[in-house]
């Protein structure tokens, strides 16, 4: 396997005086053979459908279908490990409070809309609306914008931020055609037109995406593609199949023992290490689960291992969030004695007699369902408790899980920067849906965020992690890496590791 990062400290984003600027996003892919060919159709898998096409919901959480149609203002160089720039030009700052984001000057969307400081401004405006339902809305606290000129955004943050250049690869890195939006009013989510690579050429949903070539796209020469397919799978197996099949060349996976399988049946695979894991989060807004003493009864009946055994073999198991390197950042441990004192004594200082929790988990998702149904006899150890599973599809789970509404979540988060700590554990992270919140863990988060020091920022990381791992807001059952699969035939493979699982440079990829 291929490995493609090596993900230092701070990306490059930490530095003092930031600047993101110069070249190019199209360097050269390696082992690629022979000079690209343009042309051709590359089909690939993906399980599950995305909600919408809207930029300011699917920058997010769909990746794969989002960026093609509107690429990213900034982009993540995995190989390298660094944020260089892509639809922006540069992205700088001073005192990691003040930035100022510069635009190409001359690029247009697909409807010949320009890209420029107004379309950018209008699609943030968007986000921060709470009636847009955008996943980043959060990334919006405490941030203010302003057009200087075509090309220039001002951008102020209320407090030194030097992981903010994440946010435009992320969340409000997609960035739509203020024309194409209005214009589609209610339909927003079925008729987006963006400035990257790929238009939409029809979409039907739960079966297939058919993007064409932009005749537009800033970039001479790309894309290599003609035209590019997502197929839309129901499960894993059906994924794998569809490459073993040659219905489709490129997919994604996230355990070893897939991406081994296919390493083995003549696939390239790639890989690209992230932060994060699958497990459980608990809702700390559920009137049950606000008692510490039931939260730590459920932590000490999780068998780590038996997890690791039952669906990935080769899998590392999660000792915390993190890797805990040399620190003391342990999850509660296995212990089914004092997972009965600790519920026992729970329900005497409650009066109650007995217990039940629901699990929320994906439906149509082996793995998931594996997970919960394992998670539901764990739990059911527990002399007293009652452990119930609720399959839902993932755009009602998405959706009950940013209200709030569930107790036990089974869930994977994944991300290429531990940033994702402050997103997921900080009181007002912007995917923070359990509610947790400890001001240590707060403190320890804004400290990656204000420092420019890389020691100072591991240690703050660290600090996090123990505690964290002692709260376990979320405790995974294992780690969790980004592969991507593909058929021989396709050349010009970058990987790129994201929230949605692994994607690719969509542009440079061109077929043998």
């Amino acid at each position: 396997m291929r490995s493609r990062r090596a993900l230092g400290a701070l990306a490059t984003v930490v530095v003092a005086g930031l600047t993101l600027a110069g070249c190019s996003s199209s360097d050269d892919s390696g082992e690629a053979t022979g000079d690209p060919k343009p042309g051709g159709t590359l089909v690939s898998a993906f399980v599950g459908e995305t909600q919408s096409l809207d930029p300011a919901i699917c920058g997010l959480v769909a990746y794969q279908r989002c960026s093609p149609i509107f690429g990213t203002l900034l982009r993540y160089d995995a190989e390298n490990d660094k944020i260089v720039p892509y639809l922006a030009q540069s992205f700088e700052s001073p005192d990691g409070a003040n930035w100022t984001l510069k635009l190409r000057d001359g690029v247009k969307f697909s409807d010949g809309t320009p890209f420029d400081a107004d379309a950018v401004v209008f699609n943030w405006n968007r986000i921060k609306d709470p009636a847009t339902l955008s996943g980043a809305l959060a990334a919006t606290r405490g941030v203010t914008w302003a057009v200087v000129d075509p090309t220039t955004v001002s951008v102020t943050l209320d407090k030194p931020n030097y992981q903010f250049p994440w946010q435009l690869v992320r969340g409000l890195g997609a960035i739509g055609s203020p024309t194409a939006i209005q214009a589609a009013g209610a339909e927003v989510g079925t008729k987006p037109v963006g400035a990257g690579p790929f238009t939409v050429q029809s979409w039907v949903r739960n079966s297939e995406l058919k993007l064409v070539k932009n005749p537009t796209y800033f970039e001479q020469g790309l894309p290599y593609l003609d035209a590019m397919t997502i197929k839309i799978v129901t499960s894993e197996e059906q994924k794998f199949n569809a490459l073993l099949s040659g219905e489709a060349s490129v997919a994604n996976a996230s355990n070893e023992v897939d991406a081994s399988k296919m390493e083995s049946n003549g696939f390239r695979v790639d890989e690209a290490n992230v932060y994060g894991g699958s497990g459980v989060i608990f809702n700390y807004k559920n009137a049950s689960l606000q008692d510490e003493g039931l939260r730590s009864a459920i932590l000490h009946a999780i068998d780590n291992d038996q997890f690791v055994d039952a669906l990935d073999k080769v899998a590392e198991p999660a000792e915390a969030f993190l890797r805990p390197g040399d620190t003391s950042a342990a999850y509660p441990n296995f212990d089914l004695s004092e997972s009965q004192k600790q519920f026992d004594d729970y329900l005497k200082r409650t009066g109650k007699t007995s217990e039940t929790v629901t699990i929320t988990s994906y439906a149509g998702f082996p793995v998931m369902e594996q997970s919960s149904q394992l998670l539901q006899a764990q739990l059911q150890k527990i002399k007293g408790l009652t452990a119930t599973i609720v399959p839902l599809e993932a755009p009602v789970l998405l959706s009950k899980q940013r209200q709030g509404d569930y107790q036990l979540l089974l869930t994977t988060f994944q991300s290429p920067t531990r940033d994702l700590m402050f997103d997921l554990f900080h009181t007002n992270g912007a995917q923070n849906t359990t509610g947790y919140s400890n001001p240590a863990v707060d403190a320890a988060l804004e400290t990656t965020r204000s420092s420019t020091d890389p020691a100072e920022v591991n240690k703050a990381y660290e600090s996090a992690n123990i505690q964290i791992a002692k709260d376990a807001p979320m405790r995974t059952w294992n780690y969790i890496d980004s592969y991507l699969v593909s058929d021989k035939d396709v050349q010009g493979v970058q990987i790129v590791p994201t929230g949605a699982g692994a994607a690719w440079d969509w542009e440079k990829v061109w077929l043998n």
